[in-house]
């Protein structure tokens, strides 16, 4: 068979397979029911993705194979078409957005699970038993790092790793009795140990990591329940969030700062809207491990995983959520509730309404103040339908003392007041 009657073949097979004539009319999460699944997705636009070794450029209408030595098991895009990604012990490169790659060895012995490159020619990839690279070529050469003394250090399976810039970076890991987290800002010369944890009853193994910028991370962990550890200060210190869930996180994505989302065992999606104060679940149609989410934007997605598994939404995964309907009652006006109980400790329960209008409603925000004006945390930023709904505020986190909170949709404005006790 000719070369050309190959590739027609290949990809008259992959287009066939998607089955979806339009994908963006569906809502919530839905399958592509393809014959892949995958651990790493990546998208430079609405068009143009990768799953492993597999390309789209129709929004995940069809796909093609782009090569059994392409792509990989973790990306890193540090220029719309120049990526990189793991396979094995190994470093995939390709500058024309998956068209072509070329591989390169790395002196790493075991397999490497997270990649970074804070620009083109500076990368850093971490995996199992301590193994740890680093490449200043664009990666035609890679050297081994040493973040803490062996034999301390080959006991560590590396999770995730994350540079503000060529010097000035982070990665967290574990073993069966503890976790690490450290931090580098000389390029790796020398290594700070931020953050070590000895106890998985509170924060359970490390997972997955993922920074918005150089104060704000998240840390994806196991346990039961789920947890999502939060810092604002560099990894100096972590918030332990527990899930409504009892499964693994595997990964976590903000496309924003605001808005992020966690995927998980069991088919599960986690999702946020204030920054990962509170998470809470959305339904999916799998019950397969989700071994990687992706967000080119607040509400267009994707997750893949395990048993042929590729979900996608393009509406931030359904209805709203943590936001519940309790009421098919359409209200005339806008409304804000006195929040109940009040006064509370820890957990209160804040309803409002909106009106009936056409289509979707203006962007509603539902935020709490402190006594001195100061926002202390965004309950709902996000359009609704009309209705009314009810949200809570869990304030175990916050001292005793009067609070405001604050509904803006339109040109409606409201505030209350509400007193936590302790």
């Amino acid at each position: 068979m000719s070369n050309f009657l190959k590739k027609l073949t290949l990809i008259f097979t992959l287009a066939v397979v998607s089955g979806a004539s339009n994908l963006s009319a569906q809502q919530g999460w839905f399958n592509l029911n393809l014959p892949f699944g995958g651990n790493a997705v990546y998208f430079k636009d609405v068009n143009n993705g990768i799953i492993n070794h597999y390309k789209t450029t129709n929004a995940g209408l069809n796909w093609f194979d782009m090569g059994i030595f392409s792509g990989g098991t973790s990306v890193s895009f540090p220029q719309i078409n120049t990526g990189y990604a793991i396979l094995g012990t190994e470093i995939n490169r390709t500058t024309n957005f998956g068209d072509n790659w070329e591989r390169f060895n790395t002196p790493a012995n075991s397999q490497l699970n997270s990649i970074y490159f804070p620009d083109i020619n500076t990368g850093y990839a971490c995996g199992k038993n301590g193994n740890f690279v680093k490449t200043t070529n664009s990666g035609n050469n890679w050297s081994l790092l040493q973040p803490i003394p062996q034999p301390f250090l080959s006991s560590y399976d590396f999770i995730g790793v994350y540079f503000t810039n060529t010097l000035t970076g982070w990665a967290a890991g574990s073993r069966p009795d503890s976790n690490i987290f450290v931090k580098t800002t000389n390029g790796g010369t020398s290594w700070s140990v931020n953050y070590y944890i000895g106890g998985f009853n509170l924060f359970g193994r490390f997972n997955c990591m993922f920074f918005i910028n150089s104060e704000t991370g998240f840390i994806g962990s196991s346990g039961s329940p789920g947890r999502i550890l939060r810092s604002t200060n560099s990894g100096q210190e972590w918030y332990v969030n527990f899930l409504p869930t009892a499964n693994d996180i595997y990964s976590i994505h903000f496309p924003s700062f605001s808005t992020g989302y966690a995927s998980c065992y069991g088919g599960q999606i986690l999702k946020t809207t204030n920054n990962g104060n509170n998470w809470f679940l959305q339904t999916t149609s799998t019950g397969s491990a989700l071994l990687c989410v992706f967000f080119l934007n607040n509400l267009t997605g994707y997750t893949v995983g395990d048993n042929n598994t590729v979900l996608k939404t393009t509406d931030g995964g359904g209805p709203p959520i943590g936001i519940t309907p309790i009421s098919n009652e359409i209200p005339r006006d806008f409304a804000l509730e006195q929040n109940f109980p009040n006064p509370f400790n820890p957990v209160t329960k804040i309803r409002f309404a909106i009106p009936a209008i056409t289509g979707l409603s203006d962007n509603v925000k539902l935020v709490i103040y402190d006594a001195l004006g100061s926002e202390v945390t965004v309950l709902v930023n996000e359009r609704h339908t009309p209705g009314i709904y009810e949200t809570s505020w869990d304030a175990r986190n916050f001292a005793s003392g009067v609070y405001i909170y604050r509904i803006e949709t339109g040109d409606f404005v409201q505030s209350k007041k509400m007193v936590l006790v302790k």
